[in-house]
């Protein structure tokens, strides 16, 4: 049994895939499987996948495609090894990452291990660490109900918590594969839900108290200060709340809705409502006038929405959040779709700055 499998989902990555499995393959920690599997790539990415199986420890896989979640279920299904690390084949990890995170994790008997992680932005040729508010390293209880409130949702007024970036991904964490597997945890389809990943992050959270919390930052996200002008998510806002609603019906199963209700209900208007009213106006969506304001007038109309802008979770929050708070509150369509045409523009100005 290989002591780490490294599960890497491919998909149109032709461009990256190979800085990626070069940085798996140089771990200092030889005794791992790398996981290749092709979620039916329209590039080349599966040719140069292939040429990394002259190495043993390399299993490339192509399978239909079925999404993000999808694949790395597959990859999980197929992994021997005694831990699992999951890693976007567009991201890259440090020399060290897999030793250190197997050592942390045998050395206290954990379940999961959360580590921290490097921001690259390549555009601008910039990195930032990007950390957790805590001390290093860490087995706390307390810390961990935090961690389990915030990605539920955010904290009512500006703390350090509020902003940590990227905290639910499931590249943010090292499992134990016989603890995973036993608790049926399975990636959600992102065809269906947004976010997939999030929703298995909570669960996994609240089913065990063995988590480490270390303070390396090995894994390399690729980010793209530019994606509010290059992406749009059609049914972006109907994603989000089923997203919601998988949260919602796990935490009611374990009689924790009620603890966390307002936090969950602050989600969706910061996650899902707030983000999807920008993702209208993406210069992407190649939409009439009409079209537009009838997907604006969708999000407001939203049962989920109207209940929880009628909250006053945000009544000390910051200044972003009084504003998004009253701007829904109108439920005056014509002013939200002026609000966030103007704030739209605004975000990709600023993008296009950087």
């Amino acid at each position: 049994m290989p002591k780490v499998s490294v599960i890497v989902p491919v998909y149109n990555v032709e461009k990256y895939l190979n800085k990626c499995i070069e940085s798996i393959l140089a771990q200092t920690l030889k005794d791992i499987e790398v996981l290749l599997i092709n979620d039916a790539s329209t590039d080349n990415s599966l040719a140069l996948a292939r040429t990394f199986e002259k190495d043993p420890r390399v299993k490339v896989f192509d399978k239909p495609h079925g999404g993000l979640g999808d694949t790395r279920n597959f990859g999980i299904d197929h992994a021997k090894g005694e831990y699992l690390s999951f890693i976007d084949s567009d991201d890259w990890i440090d020399p060290e990452m897999i030793e250190s995170l197997y050592a942390s994790a045998k050395k206290s008997n954990s379940d999961m291990v959360v580590f921290n992680f490097v921001r690259e932005n390549p555009i601008d040729n910039e990195q930032r660490i990007c950390r957790l508010p805590i001390n290093f390293p860490e087995i706390d209880k307390e810390i961990q109900n935090t961690l389990i409130s915030e990605l539920i949702g955010p904290d009512s007024q500006e703390t350090p918590w509020r902003q940590v970036e990227m905290l639910g991904c499931a590249w943010r964490r090292f499992y134990r594969r016989d603890w995973f597997v036993k608790n049926n945890l399975k990636y959600f389809n992102e065809q269906k839900i947004m976010l997939e990943d999030l929703p298995v992050t909570i669960m996994a959270h609240c089913l065990t108290d063995k988590v480490l919390f270390i303070g390396g930052a090995y894994y390399h996200y690729r980010y793209n200060p530019q994606s509010l002008s290059t992406k749009y998510r059609p049914h972006k806002m109907e994603m989000l709340t089923e997203c919601f609603y998988t949260v919602q019906k796990f935490l009611k199963s374990k009689n924790l809705y009620d603890k966390y209700e307002q936090r969950h209900l602050a989600w969706l208007l910061r996650s899902a409502a707030h983000s999807s009213l920008v993702n209208c106006f993406s210069p992407l969506n190649k939409v009439s006038f009409n079209k537009r304001f009838k997907e604006v007038k969708g999000i407001l109309k939203n049962p989920l929405v109207k209940k929880a802008v009628q909250s006053d979770y945000f009544a000390n929050g910051s200044k972003s959040d009084k504003i998004i708070l009253r701007v829904l509150r109108t439920k005056k369509t014509s002013i939200v779709y002026l609000f966030y045409k103007f704030y739209t523009n605004m975000l990709l100005k600023d993008a296009r700055k950087k």
